[in-house]
């Protein structure tokens, strides 16, 4: 994980720098939106901040009707930045965008047809056609081919998910684009040059607000967590938690608790880049001292079945295998698979004694979905996971964010070719990322008959104590001091988490905490957060073209 944030920033810098360029024009597949002549043709900007059109401008006026180019999906249908627009899939890659609008009669997820009546325009309308997310001439791709629409899968559940994950990855592109119609003076510069901005404009009040304002419309625009209401609302119960603390467990009762009187068994999921080589939380969890048997602790190997160690005595044969830091690296829908499948075969081995389950990082977003999916057969008794990306990772995102940009996609080209397994151009980046699977799914909860507390890291970098929280935990409880360098690797083995596991088996509150401690814990996390959102804000929009 260490190497994954150092490797993080190296990429987040190297994308700042980067610009977009064209790829070769396709067959024709698309007619013109409008009926009315062109105002502005496309011009592909010499440079990052210099004058270009993304797009054609037509000569359209209020009310005059703007029609789909092409068959596809509505990935986008809304405002952003002030000013709403539509964007449709039409598969292979290619997407077809529409602004400004008005009176829409398309919303997200409807399939249309070419020649499909969209919206009413507002005045010139601008229209725009990207391939992989790469600006093109749309006059280049006007004509009558067919387009096979392959957006969406049939599977409902399948279908929310991806449109959750296209409209939030559209509503990037689009805020990069009117940012970019908007002109130079308001648009969205590097983050080194906002930062020289906003010191600047300290001596100027009116520049200093609307730079603000546009940063807020970023931060916006890039993770809907940061919109005003979520962080007015996390700041107000946090500080109502401060002033009317919620019950907890004093100190005496913590230093009287005595492990379980009956036999339990606890399954521990590592997280991304562990392997069987090392100990993984096993150890420093402390769990013999909890109360467990040292056979009744296994491990779950992210190539299926039980990690060496634990469970020889169950009278059954489990799989078993070793794995690799490579091996955490694939899609998180297989280890979810695996972990659920493993949660079944250890109940039959051991019917009617309590399984208890323990995730680090990856291994708590893996071990809460597999919980979920499997808790009409299996009774998981006690759910603690420590450091976990329920959420989504700002760091996943920005590393998502920079390996689409151009210097990012040559970085992880290079390292393809060297270490096609490396973490950096693994599946796994996606899924973790505020926009990929963890936060698409951030709202599946673990089930009310697990006892599931979250654990949070107070300076941990890679996943913020904020959004490490996940629905139907019952207690979240953030630990650990100032050190951003111990905060996520060595979560497991602090005292206070000892402390933590041993009342999430007796079933009580947490630990009471003083109010210093309450405070910090509500404002170093989100502090971590915003800087993370902004950097990847900064990949999103301030390394484009236009």
């Amino acid at each position: 994980m260490r190497r994954f944030i150092v490797l993080s920033v190296l990429v987040t810098w190297a994308a700042l720098a980067s610009t977009v360029v064209p790829v070769e024009a396709q067959d024709p597949v698309l007619r013109a939106p409008v009926d009315a002549e062109i105002l502005d043709p496309f011009r592909l900007p010499s440079g990052p901040y210099g004058a270009g059109n993304r797009g054609i401008e037509y000569d359209t006026g209020p009310g005059d009707p703007v029609y789909s180019a092409g068959p596809g999906t509505v990935v986008f249908a809304g405002p952003v930045g002030g000013v709403v627009y539509v964007s449709v899939d039409h598969g292979d890659g290619l997407r077809t965008s529409y602004g400004p609008l008005a009176h829409m009669v398309v919303s997200l997820g409807d399939n249309v047809q070419r020649g499909d009546w969209l919206a009413t325009a507002v005045g010139p309308l601008h229209f725009s056609t990207r391939i992989d997310g790469t600006y093109v001439d749309p006059a280049s791709l006007l004509g009558v081919r067919r387009v096979d629409v392959r957006l969406v899968p049939h599977q409902t559940d399948d279908r929310d998910r991806v449109l959750a994950a296209a409209e939030l990855g559209e509503r990037h592109a689009l805020f990069d684009l009117v940012q970019s119609q908007r002109g130079s003076d308001q648009s969205v510069r590097g983050l080194l040059g906002r930062v020289t901005a906003i010191i600047h404009d300290a001596f100027a009040p009116s520049s200093l607000i609307t730079g603000f304002v546009a940063h807020a419309e970023i931060l916006m625009a890039i993770a809907p967590e940061v919109a005003p209401a979520a962080v007015f609302r996390r700041t107000i119960l946090g500080l109502i938690n401060v002033a009317d603390p919620p019950p907890c467990t004093d100190e005496a009762t913590v230093a009287t608790l005595e492990p379980p009187p009956v036999r339990r068994i606890a399954v521990v999921i590592d997280g991304l880049d562990s392997s069987t080589v090392g100990a993984g939380i096993r150890g420093a969890l402390d769990l013999g001292g909890a109360g467990y048997d040292s056979d009744d602790v296994v491990r779950f190997s992210y190539n299926g079945g039980l990690a060496p160690g634990g469970g020889h005595l169950w009278g059954t044969d489990l799989p078993r295998s070793t794995y690799r830091p490579e091996a955490t690296h694939a899609g998180i829908d297989n280890h979810i698979d695996r972990f659920a499948e493993l949660l079944v075969r250890i109940r039959d081995a051991n019917p009617g004694v309590p399984i208890d389950v323990y995730g680090h990082s990856l291994g708590g977003v893996v071990a809460r979905h597999a919980i979920a999916d499997v808790n009409d057969v299996v009774d998981v008794s006690v759910a603690v996971t420590l450091g976990s990306p329920h959420r989504g990772a700002p760091v996943a995102t920005v590393l998502d964010a920079a390996r689409h940009r151009v210097v990012g996609g040559v970085i992880g080209e290079a390292i393809s070719t060297v270490d096609p397994d490396h973490v950096l151009v693994s599946p796994i980046v996606a899924d973790l990322s505020e926009r990929g699977f963890a936060g698409v799914t951030a709202d599946v909860a673990f089930p009310e008959s697990v006892h599931a507390v979250t654990i949070g890291g107070r300076s941990d970098v890679a996943v913020p104590a904020s959004l490490a929280s996940a629905p139907g935990a019952d207690h979240h409880v953030v630990v650990g001091g100032l050190d951003p360098i111990s905060a996520h690797d060595e979560v497991a083995g602090l005292p206070e988490v000892h402390r933590e596991v041993r009342l999430a088996l007796a079933g009580l509150d947490p630990a009471c905490t003083g109010v210093r401690d309450q405070i910090l814990d509500l404002v170093v996390p989100e502090s971590i957060a915003l800087t993370q959102w902004a950097a990847a804000g900064a990949i999103i929009v301030g390394s484009r073209s236009r």
